[in-house]
């Protein structure tokens, strides 16, 4: 503020008050005039602060050696190595999973006397995901998985010095133009409906498909068509385009898996899905689903089936919920075999599950689940389990049992359970399983039906948002029928025991 202005509003002020003045005694008069210059004195004290620090900025600022000397200063800081991330995508992604299981089992072969002692295993995967706009993105994961062994040399897939790709894929949205219309296309999982048919057995290594997984997804229905790859006799090379035939092989005799799977969203608060999956097995490999189990049998043998059904998902309004889930699933076609010996591909499997949650503070469930599938019958294969998710880490915890030796074929079981969260971090839970087989197996003479039952306890504790820990205790009683590593128990006396902890980071 300039000196004149000052004045002009003393000046002002007086004008202003001087009707007022004789009413105020001289004193009073006084002592507000000596006020109002020592205010004047520091108004114009501060003023010429301003100036002066205004005057120093400019000269400061004008100085050419100042930018010298940043720019001095910026060459010599010790930049760390790999701290700058140059991408055209964003965001980039980092994802993955750390899990840590250990345990101890006891008699889990059934007549084996030295079965006892305990186990380690892990399962370790970190992802990078790439999204270049919103509508094309990709995925890269490599995942290391297995048994705890001081050991650096990889040995086949038992050790976990193996590292290898799990998922890698491309993903492009809105084709065409089309916001329904999508495709991922690479090594991916699939999963779809409650896990009957298209799993992704996270609880135990993974499963994921070399796959082009077309998508149509509308507020009305979602259909989607998968086509894989799932064994090749063909030699990889880059030099050659088609790649070139393995052996005496001519052409690209593969195990294939086409597939078709509709949902329909228009039910309120009920999901229908239909499938149709279609093996097409000419390799000389074996392709194996979930379980273990062949798909497609190879060697000699080549299959061709179908698998067809739906699933039927929903919610009723009763208590907290009342649940359901019924999964239909039906197979035909052949394996035909090299010199005879064909068989039928004739199975029959259903999977009926109802639950009611009684109260939503503590989610207090109970549940019975059914399942019956065809076990073989002369020359009929029996039903074939694909790609089922018997045991997750969520949902379906443990669908036949924490100790996984329940069959998924040539089965009839009922189970009953329940669980609960006595507090927001813990969950609860108890399984009762007993099991049948539905063609009898022949164990020496005798032909036997009892698998046997299985009683499971576990628990999860929430300890953080990324970090769950969890355990387990499964007790199998079991039959003659009991299967075992290289067929039946054959006994009924050894009463199985399992046990394990589990840490598991998820991010």
């Amino acid at each position: 503020m300039r000196k004149w202005n000052v004045v002009a509003l003393l000046l002002a002020f007086g004008f202003i008050a001087s009707p007022f003045a004789t009413a105020q005694s001289n004193d009073d008069l006084r002592r507000e005039v000596e006020q109002l210059k020592r205010d004047l004195n520091k108004v114009m004290s501060q003023n010429q602060q301003i100036l002066a620090e205004n005057a120093e900025l400019r000269t400061t600022a004008e100085d050419s050696s100042l930018e010298e000397r940043i720019n001095a200063l910026a060459e010599n800081l010790d930049y760390a190595a790999g701290t700058t991330v140059n991408s055209v995508a964003n965001p980039v992604t980092l994802s993955g999973e750390f899990r840590i299981r250990d345990g101890w089992t006891f008699d889990r072969n059934f007549n084996d006397d030295d079965d006892e002692g305990s186990y380690h295993d892990a399962r370790f995967r970190v992802g990078l995901g790439f999204d270049f706009s919103k509508d094309v993105s990709t995925y890269f994961e490599m995942q290391a998985n297995g048994l705890f062994h001081n050991d650096d040399t990889p040995d086949g897939g038992n050790n976990l010095s193996n590292i290898d790709l799990y998922q890698g894929w491309i993903e492009m949205r809105n084709i065409f133009g089309r916001k329904e219309l999508s495709a991922r296309s690479g090594r991916q999982e699939i999963e779809l409906g409650n896990g009957f048919i298209y799993g992704n057995n996270d609880f135990f290594s993974g499963e994921t498909f070399d796959a082009t997984h077309w998508m149509w997804s509308s507020d009305n229905f979602d259909l989607h068509f998968i086509f894989a790859k799932m064994a090749v006799t063909d030699n990889f090379s880059t030099r050659n385009h088609p790649y070139t035939p393995a052996g005496s092989n001519i052409g690209h005799d593969d195990d294939e898996l086409y597939s078709l799977y509709f949902t329909l969203k228009t039910i309120e608060n009920h999901t229908l899905d239909l499938f149709w999956v279609y093996i097409n097995g000419n390799s000389t490999a074996t392709s194996v689903g979930t379980l273990g189990n062949a798909v497609a049998a190879g060697g000699a043998a080549k299959s061709y089936y179908h698998t067809v059904g739906f699933s039927l998902r929903g919610m009723f309004d009763v208590a907290a919920g009342l649940d359901y889930a019924i999964n239909f699933a039906y197979q035909f076609g052949d394996i035909n075999v090299s010199g005879g010996g064909d068989t039928d591909v004739d199975g029959l499997a259903v999977e009926a599950e109802v639950g009611i949650t009684f109260n939503k503070d503590n989610m207090f469930r109970v549940f019975v689940r059914f399942l019956w599938a065809e076990g073989a019958d002369g020359s009929d294969s029996g039903f074939i389990p694909l790609f089922v998710e018997r045991h997750s880490n969520e949902g379906y915890r443990a669908r036949y049992g924490l100790m996984d030796i329940i069959p998924m074929t040539n089965v009839i079981t009922l189970q009953g359970g329940l669980h609960f969260m006595p507090t927001k971090d813990w969950t609860l839970g108890a399984t009762f399983l007993w099991a049948n087989t539905d063609e009898d197996v022949l164990v020496g003479a005798n032909n036997v039906d009892e698998y046997g039952f299985e009683i499971d306890v576990w628990a999860e504790y929430k300890y953080s948002n990324e970090t769950t820990l969890s355990g387990g205790v499964g007790i199998y009683f079991p039959e003659e029928a009991t299967p075992t590593v290289g067929g039946v128990a054959g006994n009924d006396d050894d009463v199985a025991f399992l046990f394990y902890l589990q840490t598991r980071v998820v991010f």
